[in-house]
């Protein structure tokens, strides 16, 4: 007892540096919010959701304060959270915040929670920065499409409803650095960029290496996320289709709710990339399936244009589309399957592999579609392994490969 009593005093002051007030977990209250503290207590239950792991401090746990930790933080933790902090007595700091009328501290780093009996709570080593860049594709043309899952700067955008969308960490950068250097793509389409801005910063601090030009036009997304390209290949024209109208199938007026972004590349790939976000599956499912209906018919009209006017249009169109490919016509969710009917090639077809990460969801909603004049020269994958690198630390999707060669 006078042991933990002067780990209490020693970390209070001489770790932190500064006087923060030690309180015991029970003892937090609403007076606190807003207010940085260091909380204590033992942890006697722990749940990990997929995307956060929760620390509390009572078995019955609803509307109790609690310790929070996102996936990209357990990320840095050598043990997983969920089972190394259990029944441990623990001291964490941070800001007291309010959730669904519950406080908790949202623990941002393994630095910001101590074990009371002084055991070391093990941190894995940053990633150098030495980003190893693997051999380009000699005979052809490389490209990677990845959701990077809200890749946000530490500016709160006035203009946009951030929500509680946290910064990417510098740790989860670094994953998907790692990555890109090491697939040395000629092309590169993202989804959840925030903004121009973090993704020039990226790619001039992580990608230097590989010459790439950011294409990202502001799309429509109320909290900011955009469709993004980056590429060494020549560009020739950018269109962005955020103004464009449709209707559904209820009459609706409807635009993108992110953007149908197209890049045209000249050689050697001599075509368009198209970069889709459709909408999630969040909120009234009918609602949800109606948008992202209607999305993706629009974005086929564009390419079926394009291929009415020449039969050797080339195009991919790769991304997010928020659905399995189901070719059960009895089911609602339609979007995907009409990119099969329309004439375009999946490019990972017969693949068993998902793309999304997270349990219990997971499905392979990631895709790229390639036109008939392109789809011969396609073969695409789901990497969902990768060497020095855990891929569900870098997002919640893996991403999507696919390699265009007349070789093949």
């Amino acid at each position: 007892m006078i042991r933990y009593i002067f780990f209490l005093i020693f970390f209070s002051t001489t770790l932190v540096g500064q006087e923060i007030e030690t309180i015991a977990w029970d003892e937090v209250s609403r007076k606190h919010l807003g207010t940085e503290i260091i909380a204590t207590g033992q942890i006697v239950r722990t749940y990990d959701s997929g995307r956060v792991t929760y620390l509390n401090f009572s078995e019955d746990w609803q509307g109790t304060f609690t310790g929070v930790i996102f996936s990209d933080t357990a990320c840095d933790f050598r043990s997983s959270p969920v089972d190394f902090f259990l029944g441990r007595e623990v001291l964490f700091k941070g800001v007291v915040t309010e959730y669904k009328g519950a406080l908790q501290i949202i623990i941002d780093r393994p630095q910001n929670i101590w074990c009371a009996d002084g055991t070391v709570v093990a941190v894995n080593p940053p990633i150098t920065g030495n980003f190893p860049v693997g051999e380009a594709m000699a005979d052809g043309v490389r490209m990677l499409s990845w959701n990077v899952e809200n890749f946000f700067d530490e500016v709160d955008d006035p203009y946009r409803n951030e929500g509680n969308t946290r910064p990417i960490s510098e740790a989860r950068k670094q994953r998907i650095a790692r990555v890109i250097n090491h697939f040395n793509a000629d092309i590169v389409a993202l989804q959840e960029i925030e903004n121009r801005g973090v993704l020039e910063a990226f790619n001039k601090r992580y990608l230097k290496s590989l010459g790439y030009e950011v294409v990202l036009f502001e799309g429509n997304d109320q909290r900011g996320i955009d469709n993004a390209v980056l590429t060494r290949l020549p560009i020739e024209s950018v269109t962005s289709y955020r103004h464009s109208d449709y209707q559904d199938k209820n009459d609706v007026t409807r635009r993108f709710g992110r953007d149908l972004l197209q890049v045209r590349l000249g050689e050697p790939f001599n075509g368009d990339v198209f970069v889709v976000h459709f909408k999630s599956q969040l909120g009234d499912e009918d609602s949800s399936n109606t948008k992202r209906e209607a999305e993706a018919l629009k974005a086929i009209s564009v390419i079926k244009n394009e291929m009415d006017k020449n039969e050797s249009y080339r195009c991919v169109i790769a991304g997010d589309f928020n659905e399995v490919l189901e070719l059960d016509e009895s089911k609602n969710e339609l979007a995907v399957k009409y990119f099969v009917d329309a004439g375009l090639i999946d490019a990972c077809v017969g693949t068993e592999k998902y793309s999304y990460n997270k349990p219990p969801y997971l499905t392979r909603i990631d895709f790229a579609f390639c036109s008939p004049a392109l789809a011969p020269f396609a073969k695409g994958d789901i990497v969902d392994s990768m060497g020095g690198v855990k891929l569900t630390c870098a997002s919640d999707h893996y991403p999507v490969i696919v390699e265009f060669s007349d070789k093949k």
